[in-house]
């Protein structure tokens, strides 16, 4: 908008005046700031994964003085005409669409579909354009008795007219629809068929030769349909050529030129649709892959807790009810929140909790566990059942192997959003290698469908023993 009120002054004049277009380009960018630094910040929004409440409020607040408060103020204070700050009136409506715009390309990119998403496809667009296009001119043409018998046609409204002639409304309506349907026959003929079969299958010199001679056949055939209309009886008809010859070379040029811009249109949307559809796939894809990492997981824990439990049943060990309800516990989480994409930290540490009481009931006369939990851990969000691989490995290769006594070191620290995850444990005498298996390959293979590479994983050995650690970013809890 800035760069029109900029340039619109010299479109007027004759010769370009530079020393006029300077000051009055650096005076509108100066009045203009406020919207720009509103926008900035609505861009800025749109690029945060989950900003809290606290930020959104700001930046609407911010958003809603510069787009809507500040024009406003502008019109009223001084003597400014509403034209002359066209510019300003527009900018929260521009705002809005692109806002809407960005809002929609996510809806798409997380999958999310709903019965309106057609209304944004590009026929439906064009459709809406063409409809607003023909009643717009059937009310210009019904406020004026000559119709377009008197040229320029002026461009006012007169709803008592409108009010007076419904059906000479209704005529002019028909005929202007007889307008739309064939430009929007031209666009259908050449998307769907000149684009996606002759071009898709044959290559580009059948289809644009193919496309000529369809022009060349077709358009004095619109133009004497056209000529037809009720409303084309005078000197300058509403067809291309302004005449009454069908075969008048800007009748063919009109429809030439239809056709040189809506291709690179057409095929613009159709390869941002494939995109769109490949970029879903895709997404659908790696949640596939992520459900089934997470059931590899589950049963190995399921497996591992069923022997603790058959074990302390065959000795009639009275820690045998309390295994079997913290193992419940563990199952409702696994099947309940398991199987969601996010989870608060704290949820993970119950879960973590019942896990490391479960162990200890079994092996607490060997083993010493050290647990540090951080606070404020239900303002954070993470994947469920990410953590509980590294503590399984802890147990399966520095305690369930030996019958010596160990040490279990389990640290989680929050650093902003960020987790630092420790977990350390000694090592059996007899035993050199590190924990290795599927499981945390699996653990690997789902921090990279879920964080890329912006996460860090390590286990080597220390002197303590054996150490893991994971370190990922948080997302926040928006409640």
């Amino acid at each position: 908008m800035w760069l029109w009120a900029s340039l619109q002054p010299q479109m007027k004049l004759y010769d370009a005046n530079w020393s006029l277009f300077w000051p009055q380009a650096g005076l509108l960018l100066l009045q203009c700031m406020p919207l720009l630094l509103a926008q900035a910040l609505l861009s800025w929004l749109h690029n945060q994964v989950t900003p809290s409440r606290l930020t959104n409020s700001f930046v609407l607040l911010f958003w809603g003085v510069g787009m809507l408060v500040y024009p406003a103020v502008a019109l009223l204070a001084g003597n400014a005409k509403p034209q002359g700050l066209s510019h300003l009136l527009l900018a929260p409506g521009l705002s809005l669409l692109y806002w809407l715009h960005f809002w929609y390309q996510r809806r798409l990119q997380q999958g999310s579909h709903s019965r309106w998403q057609w209304l944004f496809s590009l026929d439906a667009v064009l459709l809406m354009l063409l409809l607003a296009w023909t009643i717009g001119w059937a009310f210009l043409l019904v406020s004026h008795q000559p119709g377009f018998a008197q040229q320029p046609v002026p461009i006012r409204f007169d709803w008592q007219r409108l009010l007076q002639n419904p059906g000479l409304f209704l005529s002019y309506l028909c005929q202007f629809s007889v307008l739309a349907a064939t430009m929007w026959a031209s666009y259908w003929l050449n998307r769907y068929w000149l684009i996606r079969c002759i071009l898709a299958q044959y290559g580009l010199l059948p289809f644009v030769l193919i496309s000529l001679t369809l022009i060349l056949l077709c358009y004095p055939l619109l133009a004497m349909l056209l000529l037809q209309l009720p409303m084309n009886a005078v000197e300058v008809p509403a067809v291309p050529a302004g005449g009454p010859n069908p075969f008048d070379w800007y009748n063919f040029f009109f429809m030439f030129m239809q056709w040189l811009l809506t291709t690179p249109l057409i095929l613009a949307f159709d390869r941002q649709q494939q995109e769109k559809n490949l970029a879903q796939v895709q997404h659908r894809q790696v949640q596939t892959e992520l459900l089934l990492l997470q059931q590899q997981i589950n049963p190995h824990f399921l497996f591992n807790t069923l022997n603790n439990l058959y074990a302390l049943c065959l000795v009639q060990s009275e820690q045998a009810p309390t295994l079997i309800l913290r193992l419940a516990n563990l199952l409702r989480y696994v099947v309940y929140q398991g199987s969601q994409p996010l989870v608060t930290l704290q949820q993970e540490i119950n879960y973590l909790q019942d896990y490391l009481a479960l162990q200890q009931l079994r092996v607490s006369n060997k083993t010493g566990l050290s647990l540090s939990l951080p606070e404020h851990a239900a303002h954070y969000l993470l994947p469920p059942l990410l953590l509980i691989m590294l503590v399984e490995n802890a147990y399966k290769h520095g305690v369930e192997s030996t019958a010596e006594s160990s040490k279990v070191k389990i640290q989680l620290q929050l650093q902003g959003n960020r987790l630092i995850f420790i977990c350390e444990n000694t090592v059996p005498s007899q035993q050199n290698a590190g924990p290795a298996g599927i499981g945390l390959e699996n653990l690997r293979r789902r921090l990279q469908l879920c964080y890329g590479n912006n996460y860090t994983l390590s286990s080597a050995a220390t002197a303590f023993g054996w150490c893991a650690e994971l370190t990922i970013k948080l997302e926040q809890n928006p409640c």
